[in-house]
């Protein structure tokens, strides 16, 4: 009789044994969905801040190469360059600010763009030191595009 009651105590401590192994399965399981979701948006955040900053150097490097082209005189409507080997799209026109004679200079890379406040002298801009912008200071949207 002795014999039976323990076969049944083991039995129990078994079934509580493989019960607490399916939980911690279970936990784990749930804490490596978690981890993955997380690695995964970390994952996508990287490439979408990396895309940008592609796209930010591309712009800035295009501004850089206006500087040293000749231009045509600025007028009211966008006058673009672009070079293909290096794939800078440049454009410039005659800014609406009252404030002073300036050409706006706009550095293009895809869908992203930059902007410069630069004067016209001779075919050439000049750009003063502090007129780099990340938006466009018309006061118009349509006069940006």
């Amino acid at each position: 009789m002795k014999i039976q009651i323990k076969q049944k105590n083991i039995s129990i401590l078994g079934l509580s044994a493989i019960a607490m192994v399916i939980i911690l399965m279970i936990i784990g399981l749930t804490l490596l969905t978690g981890l993955d979701f997380l690695a995964n948006s970390w994952k996508k955040s990287t490439i979408i801040e990396q895309h940008y900053y592609q796209q930010y150097n591309q712009a800035s490097s295009s501004l850089n190469w206006a500087v040293t082209q000749d231009w045509q005189p600025p007028s009211n409507h966008w006058q673009c360059k672009t070079e293909p080997i290096l794939h800078l799209r440049v454009c410039i026109k005659l800014s609406l600010l009252k404030i002073d004679n300036y050409t706006l200079i706009r550095g293009e890379a895809d869908d992203f763009s930059l902007y410069m406040l630069a004067h016209y002298d001779n075919h050439k801009l000049l750009v003063e030191k502090g007129h780099w912008l990340d938006y466009c200071p018309e006061k118009r949207n349509s006069d940006c595009e």
